[in-house]
């Protein structure tokens, strides 16, 4: 089975022992001594970049970082260090290749923004610029690997975006086993690069929308289970990726803020439109808000400004609660006059 790391000992010094002194085996221990000595050494400074999990899901194979961006000129490169983590009970077998990507349109804020392309060549193709070392390798139980992923951009090529993926495929390494069987036949987990090529590029985009999400006006009070729903809409129409942010603030109907929502830094490919989810999880009173979006757009020093105004309304249990309780105010208050009445008559 090629490319299995296994740890043996390296040395057993049990068999060194106290006895009477003599030139052949001070010469045999001195000779051990080094040999020992050199092969720590080689350990390590050789050693493959093999190791212990740390902190793994038991039963998971994990791929960090998902994501890399970086920026090279023409005729440069760069090495970027991908962690793989087996966190399953068998070893495994893992296969490299490389794809591009694509936008992909997004009905729901869960959907993927991008695609895997196969062995199509994207618009803005990396996949001839990745390369790594080894393609194949077994990967044991409970250990990890650092892979080195290289990008050589070739001298000539123009500014702008370039797009793709490694792809690294997994399966069990010895599949007949009873805990292997437990796991899918084949997996695939992409790390996706952003690779921007230095030089005049076009940047360009805009904020297309920002509301609540399905343009409600009117929301049940938010919880856990139940989060406020905000969705961010942006454009990009340059020729390389931007990298849009901000924060949402909800304020009530006195200007009083009540609740900051970040929005964290969202790729977005060129020519492709994204849209990104924004939760508030925090209980605010029923009442009438406004959320005001403040999105820098990752280029220079435009911000998109965007208001919604809404109604946020009980909840059934509480409006249940709300009207027994009127009633029964009703009712104290009708019996109140009908004694009062009855006193004055």
């Amino acid at each position: 089975m090629h490319g299995v790391v296994q740890v043996v000992p390296l040395f057993g010094l049990a068999g060194l022992c106290i006895c009477p002194y003599n030139r052949g085996m001070e010469n045999r221990i001195a000779s051990r001594f080094v040999r020992a000595l050199f092969f720590v050494c080689a350990t390590f400074f050789c050693a493959p970049a093999f190791s212990f999990a740390q902190d793994i899901p038991s039963g998971t194979f994990v791929v960090r970082p998902s994501k890399v961006e970086i920026s090279l000129a023409p005729g440069e490169e760069k090495t970027v260090m991908v962690r793989l983590s087996n966190g399953t009970a068998v070893p495994l077998h893992v296969e490299t290749s490389f794809e591009d990507i694509a936008p992909q349109e997004q009905n729901t804020p869960v959907d993927d923004p991008v695609r895997l392309l196969g062995g199509v060549e994207g618009e803005n193709s990396l996949q001839e610029f990745l390369s790594v070392s080894r393609s194949t390798f077994d990967l044991l139980s409970v250990k990890e690997v650092d892979v080195p992923v290289r990008v050589a951009v070739p001298a000539g090529t123009l500014p702008g975006g370039r797009y793709g993926s490694v792809v690294f495929t997994f399966a069990p390494a010895l599949p007949s086993t009873k805990t292997a069987q437990n796991i899918a036949v084949q997996s695939r987990i992409a790390v996706v690069f952003y690779v921007r090529v230095t030089g005049t590029v076009k940047e360009e985009g805009k904020l297309v929308k920002f509301g609540l999400f399905n343009d409600e006006r009117f929301a049940a009070t938010p919880n856990a289970d139940a989060p406020l729903r905000f969705q961010v809409v942006y454009e990009n129409t340059g020729d390389v990726h931007e990298n849009p942010h901000g924060a949402v603030t909800i304020r009530n109907m006195f200007g009083t803020t009540k609740a900051q929502l970040l929005v964290d830094p969202f790729a977005v490919l060129p020519g492709s439109t994204r849209m990104r989810e924004i939760d508030l999880f925090t209980s605010v009173f029923p009442g009438y808000y406004t959320a005001t979006l403040d999105l820098s757009r990752g280029y220079g020093e435009d911000i998109d400004h965007e208001e919604v105004s809404f109604w946020v309304l009980p909840t059934m249990k509480a409006t249940g609660i709300g009207l027994t309780l009127l009633i029964l105010l009703g009712l104290i208050i009708r019996r109140s006059l009908r004694l009062s009445r009855s006193s004055l008559s």
